[in-house]
């Protein structure tokens, strides 16, 4: 699995709004890794993780406070917003 595997997923969720309320209601990283299994995508738990770290590393404050979710988390990390 690769970030390409997660932004293909990423793309997914933010055409689809029933996905990003599943990913919402995520209570972590193995609930976000079984949504997208169940959706076709393989994502390897680490690889996300340590993505998101790197990511997240470098976000601003007001950008990380409008993190309500994993879901919002994985999209900000990935490219995709609500608004995409």
């Amino acid at each position: 699995m690769s970030v390409a595997s997660i932004q293909a997923f990423v793309a997914r969720v933010a055409g689809d709004a029933a996905l990003r309320d599943k990913l919402h209601a995520a209570a972590g990283v193995d609930d976000i890794v079984a949504i997208a299994a169940d959706h076709g995508h393989t994502l390897d738990k680490t690889v996300l993780l340590r993505e998101h770290a790197r990511v997240l590393s470098t976000a601003k404050d007001h950008e990380l406070a409008g993190i309500n979710s994993w879901g919002d988390a994985l999209m900000h990390c990935f490219g995709a917003s609500e608004n995409d």
